[in-house]
């Protein structure tokens, strides 16, 4: 019976040594990052063209540069940024209402989905504005090849990927794009001027008119477009982009 207990009560001092064996000694790996966009949009948020007419021609800028972080004079990490211009469908709350603004989440117009694409719950898609916006890069001598950026012009189809802008950012000789945004007012269908055919050729030749006439019923309407820029490529200063 005695040499039955000694065994238990080794076993237990064992089994009790274990932890603090274990808890004795301990290191610690702090692990931290700095996460920040590699570009910034001058002007931010929304751009207004207020209220247009059939065939009237408006322009507006904007500027893509590097966040601040980016163009800091101790990082060289990264230095080359290739980024492109997605256009997508404006998405307006069906239940807006200036009194009762809480009937809205996402206040009166909200982005589509990144992976669907698709409106959220309660929005629907504006009359789309993008087939009438042109994306040109600026005259900057900073421009030339490899730096050069590749634009659109007015009267696209927004659904084919040929129709998308492209810029590329480099930390040392072409910090920052400037792109005008160019509006074409479209006509209304049965009302468009005798010039119609004119004023589209002024913007792009190489397309048909009658397919950016717009249905009359739109009269009056908002149309809309979001743009995305989207960073596609950054390149690393050991692994550079040219």
């Amino acid at each position: 019976m005695k040499k039955s207990l000694l065994v238990i009560g080794a076993i237990a001092i064992v089994l009790a040594s274990v932890p603090m064996f274990a808890a004795f000694e301990a290191h610690i790996i702090n692990v931290t990052a700095h996460i920040e966009n590699a570009l910034k949009i001058i002007p931010p948020g929304d751009m207004t063209f207020g209220t247009v007419f059939p065939q009237e021609y408006h322009e507006k800028s904007f500027w893509v540069t590097t966040s601040d972080s980016f163009c800091e004079t101790d990082q060289r990490r990264v230095v080359t940024i290739d980024y492109k211009i997605v256009q997508k469908p404006k998405c307006e709350c069906d239940l807006w209402d200036p009194q009762y603004p809480e009937l809205c989440p996402d206040g009166q117009h909200a982005p589509v989905g990144y992976d669907t694409h698709e409106c959220p719950t309660g929005y629907t898609a504006m009359p789309s504005l993008c087939p009438y916006l042109s994306k040109t890069p600026a005259d900057d001598i900073a421009d030339l090849k490899p730096f050069d950026d590749q634009g659109v012009p007015a009267f696209h189809d927004p659904e084919d990927p040929a129709n998308i802008a492209t810029g590329t950012i480099d930390k040392d000789l072409d910090k920052t794009d400037q792109w005008t945004l160019d509006l074409a007012v479209p006509c209304f269908e049965e009302h468009c001027a005798q010039d119609w055919d004119e004023f589209v050729a002024s913007h792009n030749p190489d397309v048909n008119p009658d397919d950016y006439i717009v249905p009359y019923e739109l009269e009056s309407e908002d149309f809309g477009c979001d743009l995305w820029i989207e960073v596609t490529n950054i390149y690393t200063a050991d692994v550079p982009r040219f």
